[in-house]
């Protein structure tokens, strides 16, 4: 529980960071910029808080260790991959959305996909414990 904790309050941290370079790009009126901060923004400040709540809730779960050790590690990897692609994705005005070009974009690929696999097996891992709790 206390890694979910910690890691997910650094990923709030690189959320919060990411709002400095949002704003900054609002009051500087750079449109091309401007929604890849947003989006950056947005959602590691989500995931920062959907992490606290994965972890605030552990104890609340039916799991053995294995499986919660599992939970955990998904989702902290799933917490730094989004932080990687997101932010770099931001600073090089490159989503990632595909691996192609070779390259940066691919390693951007990269990060959403440990983010997006990660937290899909954290999420029915936590389903899962929570379904043996009831």
């Amino acid at each position: 529980m206390k890694y979910l904790l910690f890691h997910g309050s650094l990923v709030l941290l690189a959320g919060l960071i990411s709002g400095l370079f949002y704003w900054s790009a609002i009051t500087r009126d750079k449109k091309d910029e401007i929604h890849s901060w947003r989006v950056a923004h947005s959602f590691l400040v989500i995931d920062g808080i959907f992490m606290f709540v994965v972890g605030l809730a552990i104890p609340h779960l039916i799991l053995s260790g294995q499986a919660l050790r599992i939970l955990v590690w998904s989702m902290i990897l799933a917490g730094y991959g989004f932080a990687y692609a997101f932010i770099i994705g931001a600073l090089k005005g490159i989503r990632g959305l595909t691996p192609r070009p070779y390259g940066l974009n691919t390693g951007l690929f990269a990060g959403h996909f440990i983010g997006a696999s990660g937290s899909l097996v954290g999420l029915a891992i936590l389903i899962y414990g929570f379904l043996k709790a009831i």
